[in-house]
């Protein structure tokens, strides 16, 4: 054993100086980077180590909520599904109007064609209204989907009162004149509702604001709204006294007709002060009575939207078209209302 382990090592010390002759002639130093020489190991760039490893960053991504972005001020209104505030956004203090929209069991969704998420049928149709801005139609800005409430960030004019308080400063009803003002417009912003495939369904004085220094109006609240259907609908959402009578005769509806039909009660109550019809009957075959000092322009346009029979009622064009509004409103003028696309002032924020 000691033989075999004296011969061992003897070899061993004769390869070390075989393999220094071999290596006599190279540099120290290449000699022993050869020989400490390892594999190369990729290692992750720092940047993206760091991005994995700080819960800074990480929480950065995050994306933004409705608490961060808004601060909520006073209450501005309240109706049967929701309330609406006051509201700033942080970023630049732009004034808003923050709306709360508490999920019922019934609600509607639509698919949204672009990500295939459902969205809130009032979400949809005001994105569509939203999309190219329309100077009569209130904006929406931005909206949050909460587990128990939505939320819809709309632009807030100033100053403006709605419609319903205006005329009870005036004593309850308006002029023919005033009215044809803001008549135009509401007709304008419900033919552009009509171009983009839009129901607002709920076309009444408390969902109209005017602006008190321009005289311009909004239409809001487009929580009754839909998309227009080829086929009409099986159910009504609005305020009972703007229901149209076929609904009641035969359970269903459409759009144009239905929207027409809304449009004469307004105007009816702008000018006569209260709503032509109080209940289903009267809706169905009530009389239709007028003041005695209004004009006959006026009686004629408020029969033919308040037609009973469906076809019979104008178009949305034909009322725009109606000599009622000659007096202040050219006829070349309303021929362009009808041809022009929707406006482009206002700018998405």
């Amino acid at each position: 054993m000691e033989e075999f382990g004296l011969r061992r090592g003897k070899r061993k010390r004769e390869d070390e100086e075989e393999i220094f002759q071999q290596t006599d002639g190279l540099p120290k130093s290449d000699f022993f980077e050869r020989k400490r020489k390892k594999p190369k190991v990729e290692q992750q760039p720092r940047k993206q180590r760091r991005i994995q490893r700080s819960p800074r960053l990480r929480k950065a991504n995050k994306p933004d909520t409705f608490e961060s972005l808004y601060t909520v001020g006073e209450k501005l209104g309240e109706g049967g599904f929701g309330s609406v505030f006051a509201g700033t956004r942080v970023s630049d203090g732009l004034q808003v109007a923050i709306k709360f929209v508490r999920k019922l069991e019934d609600d509607r969704y639509i698919q949204n064609p672009e990500d295939s998420r459902s969205i809130p049928v009032e979400v949809a149709v005001m994105q569509k209204m939203s999309e190219t801005p329309v100077d009569s139609v209130i904006r929406l800005i931005q909206w949050f989907d909460e587990p128990k409430r939505y939320i819809l960030i709309l632009e807030r004019p100033y100053p403006c009162k709605g419609l319903d308080t205006l005329i009870d400063i005036y004593g309850g009803s308006l002029s023919e004149e005033m009215a044809r003002i803001f008549m135009l417009q509401v007709v304008q912003a419900v033919f552009e509702c009509q171009k983009r495939g839009v129901i607002h369904r709920d076309i009444k004085l408390e969902n109209i604001l005017i602006n008190m220094e321009t005289t311009e109006i909004k239409l809001i609240d487009f929580g009754c709204g839909d998309l227009i259907k080829r086929s009409g609908y099986n159910y009504f959402e609005g305020t009972f006294q703007y229901c149209p009578p076929e609904f009641f005769i035969t359970g269903r509806y459409c759009a144009t007709p239905a929207t027409v039909w809304s449009l004469g009660v307004l105007l009816y109550e702008m000018v006569c002060g209260s709503v032509p019809f109080k209940d289903e009957s009267e809706i169905i075959g009530g009389p239709l009575r007028f003041k005695d000092d209004l004009s006959d322009e006026f009686c004629d346009l408020v029969r033919w939207c308040l037609q009973r029979k469906p076809i019979s009622r104008p178009s949305l064009q034909q009322i725009l078209k109606h000599k009622w509004f000659m007096p202040s409103f050219p006829a070349q003028m309303t021929e362009k209302i009808i041809k022009r696309s929707s406006a482009q002032r206002a700018e998405i924020v």
